[in-house]
């Protein structure tokens, strides 16, 4: 079983799994859903996804197929990125550390 996340959780990883581009996020509070975008270095949007539904968030499997297919969407764009993997979450008030990537 997993462990559902909320929100906040939700966006802290897509942030974070898009390196070495940066990656913002922001929540749509009236329907309870968040889209991110990736940028490059220098500022331009690379790939903007504007809409993850709290259907595909709260289920960390669901959401980590929705990071994996925009990631291989930058893949097929010719954007090389670092290696990600969705943490294992156990605790649903706590995202653990990822360690940084060298």
């Amino acid at each position: 079983m997993t462990t559902p996340l909320d929100i906040d959780a939700a966006m802290k990883l897509a942030s974070e799994a898009f390196q070495p581009y940066g990656c913002v996020t922001s929540a749509n509070p009236e329907d309870d859903s968040f889209g991110f975008t990736v940028m490059s270095s220098a500022g331009a949007e690379v790939l903007a996804v504007p809409h993850v539904p709290r259907t595909q968030y709260a289920n960390p499997l669901r959401l980590c197929g929705v990071i994996e297919q925009a990631r291989l969407d930058l893949l097929h764009k010719g954007c090389h990125l670092d290696p990600w993997t969705m943490p294992y979450i156990t605790d649903p008030s706590a995202i653990p550390e990822t360690p940084p990537n060298y």
